[in-house]
């Protein structure tokens, strides 16, 4: 049998401008083969550089990553060091973690279709491919829509669909299943076990997904891939993230007693991209939450789950209902100031040039701090989320960026606080650790997600939208 990936002894180095002193290595002397065919879990923490190194199998780092590269990647037996990326495409596909690094057209088909014109491929095939692909992914119907109206799972989708359609005989896929409802997470790994190439999945998360479904079990510490049995890299990769995030306890301090609660929301969310007379609508009899808790929202992909967090932290208005605070109507910048929301992606609330910067932001409305006391809380903050108070947040991993958004919200104090995937591009004692500190002031916490076996370790109550309908539901389930 061939071999379809080999990398041999490869080191990355990101440069840093204006740095006091060098930066260590992101990769250190990488080696891994992969036979034509297989498909192999390479699991990693948040800036372990899993993102790097699917971007170095691409030929998009170094060319569009400043930073210095050694060693050899071959695919197929080609040595990739000369060739760009657009050179690779009918080589290898890469599904990067956050969609919107990926998403260049203003239509889903333009967006399928696009490679695929790159290639040449001929009209009548073309069509046909964009179809097919569309509607393996649940997205014929919106072929038209933009996909910057799009929610996160549907934008993962139409990468996968964009990866069907140009079939390259290796697949990257760096965090996959994150943002995929179940429904889709098992449709992804079908096609990844069908898939009669090869396939490198990098995740954060052992997910049950995984469990027996790869030929090969890897490990990405301290630069360094390792490769064992499927059990001993649960185990030693488990280790890893207990060492990296201390449990936190459940202790409450200084707890607030405030209660959310919604009734008879009615919600309209037209997709502007496209004329219709049905926009997307959502219902909201009865919903609550207070001081202490943490509820979980769950709905399959596209069901109106971020659409009804933009209304409950005031970003997107109401159509009918009330949304009262403590038994206060509430609207507008008046939700705005008492709830918090984590965006899905955490780059719509990152700005600013430092994380000292962004942190120290979240204080400027308190008047009656000091300079000194400013940045006692800003590093002490900072040590909590592990982050480095000079480090670039443009240059932080997808994790990283989200554990930066959390401790932003952490300073703001705010006594409801929605967080949109937390789970998305972080271990699970990350996210179990950054639910525990926003809530030691007591916050009343919503947790978006996926994945169910997350909400019942974490949430006391769950919401379900199913029919554009928000009801109580069973933890988990």
């Amino acid at each position: 049998m061939n071999t379809a990936l080999d990398i041999a002894d490869l080191s990355f180095t990101y440069r840093r401008y204006g740095a006091q002193a060098p930066p260590d290595p992101v990769l250190r002397a990488v080696d891994l083969s992969l036979q034509e065919g297989s498909k192999a879990l390479i699991l990693g923490l948040p800036d372990s550089g899993k993102s790097t190194l699917s971007k170095i199998l691409c030929a998009l780092v170094p060319r569009h990553f400043d930073g210095d590269l050694a060693g050899t990647v071959r695919i197929g037996g080609t040595d990739i060091s000369d060739c760009t990326p657009w050179e690779l495409m009918t080589r290898v596909t890469l599904v990067a973690q956050n969609p919107q690094e990926q998403l260049l057209m203003t239509t889903c088909a333009d967006e399928v279709a696009f490679p695929l014109e790159s290639l040449g491929i001929e009209r009548t095939a073309l069509v046909d491919r964009v179809r097919n692909a569309l509607q393996r992914w649940g997205l014929y119907s919106m072929a038209q829509v933009n996909p910057q109206e799009m929610s996160g799972g549907e934008r993962k989708r139409l990468l996968l669909a964009v990866t069907e359609a140009v079939d390259a005989p290796l697949w990257i896929m760096d965090e996959p299943f994150d943002d995929l409802d179940e429904q889709w997470r098992h449709l992804l790994l079908s096609r990844i076990l069908e898939k009669k190439g090869t396939v490198v999945v990098f995740a954060s998360r052992y997910l049950d997904e995984f469990r027996g479904n790869f030929d090969s079990y890897c490990h990405l510490l301290g630069g360094t891939v390792g490769c064992k049995s499927e059990e001993e890299i649960v185990v030693e990769y488990d280790r890893e993230c207990d060492l990296q995030f201390t449990p936190m306890q459940e202790e409450l301090y200084e707890l607030a007693d405030h209660t959310l609660r919604c009734r008879n929301l009615s919600i309209v969310h037209p997709r502007r991209s496209v004329s219709s007379d049905q926009p997307f609508s959502l219902s909201v009899p009865e919903f609550h939450i207070a001081s202490g808790e943490v509820v979980a929202l769950v709905g399959p992909n596209g069901a109106g789950k971020s659409t009804l967090s933009r209304v409950l932290c005031g970003l997107d208005p109401l159509v009918e209902g009330s949304i009262t605070i403590d038994g206060s109507v509430i609207a507008g910048k008046g939700l705005q100031t008492r709830v918090g929301y984590l965006f899905q992606n955490p780059d719509y609330g990152i700005f600013l040039p430092t994380v000292r910067d962004e942190l120290g932001w979240s204080l400027h409305q308190i008047r009656h701090l000091g300079a000194q006391e400013r940045e006692q809380m800003v590093s002490s903050c900072a040590r909590l989320f592990h982050l480095d108070l000079d480090d670039n947040p443009a240059m932080m991993g997808y994790g990283a960026r989200k554990q930066l958004q959390a401790a932003v919200y952490y300073l703001l104090d705010r006594p409801f606080v929605i967080i949109d995937e937390l789970d998305s591009g972080v271990t699970y004692a990350a996210a179990f650790e950054i639910v525990s500190l926003l809530r030691k002031n007591g916050a009343a916490i919503v947790i978006i997600t996926h994945d169910r076996t997350f909400a019942r370790n974490i949430a006391q109550r769950q919401y379900t939208i199913a029919g554009g309908v928000v009801s109580p539901s069973e933890v988990g389930v």
